[in-house]
């Protein structure tokens, strides 16, 4: 999912670092690039973070920060994979449905509990996508329905092999999944924008419980209903 694109132009991006500084090149100067631009994408919006910005916050040149990332774009590409949410879209993706597999309900709510953990690992990013997204900044819009759209396509595949298996009645899988991941996304959303979130390696166990019953209720309906 690679994009790689020209510097998002933002004020002193045009301006070169004249400091004697050698840029730093290692893995560390890396993750130290990404975790500056997260905390300042935070506090400052991504449109409204330039460059220089983070190569000052970092303490490196701006030249080290083009050896590792080819744009701000690319940066918060790069969030994405740093922070697991891409590797846990392709394992949703790849997951396989088979004779071995539990009843519908079990699978979906798998999906939905593994789903907040791995954003409450990346809620540092996810408050940023979330809230971007929200003030309509392109790149976190267009990243969010990437992920989202991943999301639900995955979720769609894995109802139409319970279709197919004559375990679910006919439905519309693309409408049902696009409501799971509200189902999932939303308490998360609310959560952190309610202040209910902490600062444990896990969500807390009302969140999981939330989720958990309103994914058991919506299937219980799609049976119900059809």
């Amino acid at each position: 999912m690679h994009r790689r694109c020209d510097l998002v132009a933002t004020p002193g991006d045009s301006v070169r670092d004249k400091s004697p500084r050698k840029p730093r090149r290692g893995p560390l100067t890396r993750k130290q690039i990404l975790d500056v631009s997260l905390r300042l994408f935070s506090e400052k919006g991504f449109a409204r973070t330039s460059v220089r910005d983070i190569a000052r916050g970092a303490g490196i040149t701006d030249a080290a920060i083009y050896y590792h990332f080819a744009s701000k774009r690319d940066l918060f590409e790069a969030l994405l994979e740093e922070r697991g949410i891409t590797s846990a879209l392709s394992d949703l993706e790849n997951v396989s449905i088979d004779e071995n597999s539990g009843p519908l309900g079990e699978t979906l709510v798998a999906i939905a509990l593994a789903a907040q953990r791995i954003m409450h690992r990346a809620k540092d990013f996810m408050k940023v996508l979330l809230s971007e997204a929200m003030n309509e900044d392109p790149v976190a819009t267009e990243d969010y329905r990437m992920i989202t759209e991943r999301w639900r396509k995955a979720e769609a595949r894995v109802l139409r092999a319970y279709v197919d298996r004559g375990e679910l009645p006919p439905i519309d899988v693309d409408a049902v999944a696009r409501q799971l991941v509200v189902l999932s996304v939303g308490p998360f959303s609310d959560n952190l924008m309610s202040g209910q979130d902490h600062d444990e390696a896990e969500p807390s166990a009302d969140l999981l419980e939330r989720v958990r019953s309103g994914v058991e209720r919506y299937v219980q309906g799609l049976y119900n209903n059809t």
